[in-house]
């Protein structure tokens, strides 16, 4: 009961936040021994609100302990309406090796609602909203008796979004699908964490969602998704908007997975985008490995993009990589411990365009739908004689 208290304060505290993103835990494919995201998420990609077997899972074998039902399984939800949040508390410290480092801040990372409608057996509608941050806003400060929190209270209204909206047909878990709305077309591993260079460098990063239209088949051990995209309309209002380059274009995903009586299972998968703006454009494509040991609870996690990026108005190209090796290891029921190293290279003709990141991430699950994240990031730029930056993190989750 005092674990249950603790997490109902936490999401009291965090109520207004920062929009983060509807990711996943990618880390949970075959660890918690579902083959594919879609099994825990009403999206068929995986991502978003949870469905009912994500909720078992995350009772059952992600917490220490609880019940993973809606509100901790005080209330049942009708079957066609499912309804979820986010809601997250950081503390921050970075040492970016400027004359004003290190920098702290406290502040509410994120408040996403989630809503589902089931209209038939295929039919559904998806509705998600939230609002987007200030890390270090000019005024606005509150003091909660906790320290002051970096955070403008006033503007909340101002800051409303929606990311993610569509209207989608599946008449089965298993089979063929149709989406169209918002949201971002499936590619690469879809971190929680938007710092990581495979979602900030590959057009997933904060706030880039597209209007998508996708479709795809999701088996038992394998799955592809096609999807076209383009940016908001400028005639949309600002909740509705998107950041970063204003891409158009299409992505293709497909994933094999290699499952059966084995103490090793995991999956490969192939993928590519195309993305075109009014002054560049980007075409990418990329790999994917991910790889069970059961007998050693670890996970492999890997990525590489080779991206070419060409800008129109220039007329210059330049070839660009990214990746993102990781391991994660689940020692006890409810505890894993991470090590990942990324890398991205601007451009692959200058060597000193490199950027190389080594991440310790470790993720608690006291009770059900309660989480706490240590993240600690290492992060070297160019030459070997600049100066490394370095983040520490640390998250307080609260999720329905």
């Amino acid at each position: 009961m005092r674990r249950l208290l603790l997490c109902l304060l936490v999401a009291g505290v965090g109520t207004v936040g920062f929009a983060r993103g509807a990711a996943a835990y990618p880390q949970f494919q075959f660890s918690s021994g579902t083959n594919k995201c879609s099994q825990c998420h009403f999206s068929p990609a995986g991502t978003g609100l949870i469905s009912s077997w994500g909720r078992s899972e995350s009772g059952d074998t992600i917490s220490m302990a609880g019940d993973g039902g809606f509100l901790h399984g005080a209330v049942t939800l009708p079957s066609w309406l499912a309804l979820g949040a986010d809601i997250r508390f950081a503390g921050v410290r970075n040492d970016d090796g400027g004359q004003a480092a290190p920098q702290s801040a406290w502040f509410p990372m994120q408040a996403d609602l989630y809503s589902r409608f089931a209209f038939s057996d295929a039919f559904s509608l998806y509705l998600e909203g939230g609002v987007r941050g200030e890390t270090r806003p000019s005024s606005g400060f509150a003091n909660t008796g906790i320290g002051n929190i970096n955070y403008d209270f006033s503007t909340v209204a101002d800051r409303f979004i929606t990311r993610e909206h569509y209207l989608m047909w599946r008449p089965s878990a298993t089979g063929p699908y149709a989406r169209v709305g918002r949201f971002f077309a499936p590619y690469g591993l879809r971190f929680v964490e938007h710092v990581y260079f495979v979602r900030r460098f590959t057009g997933y990063n904060l706030y880039e969602e597209t209007y998508t239209a996708s479709g795809g088949y999701v088996g038992d051990d394998w799955e592809l998704h096609l999807s076209a995209f383009t940016p908001p309309p400028s005639s949309f209002p600002d909740p509705l908007q998107s950041v970063g380059s204003r891409e158009s274009g299409g992505a293709a995903y497909y994933e094999k997975r290699f499952i059966g009586e084995s103490p090793v299972v995991g999956a490969v998968a192939v993928q590519a985008r195309i993305g075109v703006a009014s002054e560049e454009a980007r075409y990418q494509g990329g790999v994917i490995g991910k790889a069970w040991v059961e007998p050693a609870k670890l996970l492999f996690l890997g990525e590489a993009d080779l991206i070419r990026q060409q800008v129109t108005a220039a007329s210059f190209g330049q070839d660009q990589f990214v990746s993102y090796s990781g391991l994660s290891w689940f020692p006890i029921r409810g505890l894993m411990a991470s090590l990942a190293y990324e890398r991205f290279q601007e451009n692959m003709s200058v060597s000193t365009t490199g950027r190389n990141a080594y991440d310790l991430q470790i993720n608690v699950f006291p009770y059900a739908h309660c989480e706490a994240v240590l993240l600690g990031r290492l992060m070297t730029v160019g030459q070997a004689s600049q100066p490394a930056s370095n983040l520490l993190m640390l998250q307080l989750h609260y999720y329905l």
